[in-house]
């Protein structure tokens, strides 16, 4: 079966080695992403025309970025009905209590520090991943059962 997962950042360079994490990990996954939290609201709500609207298993979302940034999409998300429930994980840079604190003040369901290990670059971004899309379980929508 194959995964839904959102991953909002604006860093390509680390998109990269997320995809590639995910592929070494062989995680059956189909990873959409979005450049900030302006691309992620549109592809969840609006889509295009005649598109439905993403509905990911999992969001994984990164702080920092332009337009607007992870603090902001976090309340979005937690505000719509339509997103209330799902799982949300932040992905920063930032090892700061601060931030760790408003995160999951604003609803985050996990945060991971970006750490980059050479051996194995992204394997803690994928073992989160496979966590969020293979082990959790979430209720089944209404929707979802017909």
């Amino acid at each position: 079966m194959n995964h839904v997962l959102l991953w909002v950042d604006d860093d390509w360079d680390e998109i990269a080695v997320v995809m590639r994490a995910f592929k070494r990990a062989k995680i059956p996954i189909d990873v959409r992403v979005a450049s900030d939290g302006l691309e992620a609201l549109q592809a969840l709500h609006l889509g295009g025309p005649g598109d439905a609207p993403l509905r990911p298993q999992v969001i994984f979302v990164d702080l920092h970025m332009p337009r607007i940034d992870g603090f902001d999409l976090l309340r979005a998300l937690r505000e719509l009905p339509e997103t209330r429930d799902i799982p949300i994980v932040v992905v920063s840079s930032s090892n700061s209590p601060e931030d760790i604190r408003r995160s999951y003040e604003l609803g985050a369901n996990s945060y991971l520090v970006k750490e980059h290990n050479a051996l194995e670059p992204g394997a803690a971004i994928a073992d989160a991943a496979r966590y969020w899309t293979q082990l959790n379980r979430v209720p089944i929508t209404d929707q979802e059962r017909c």
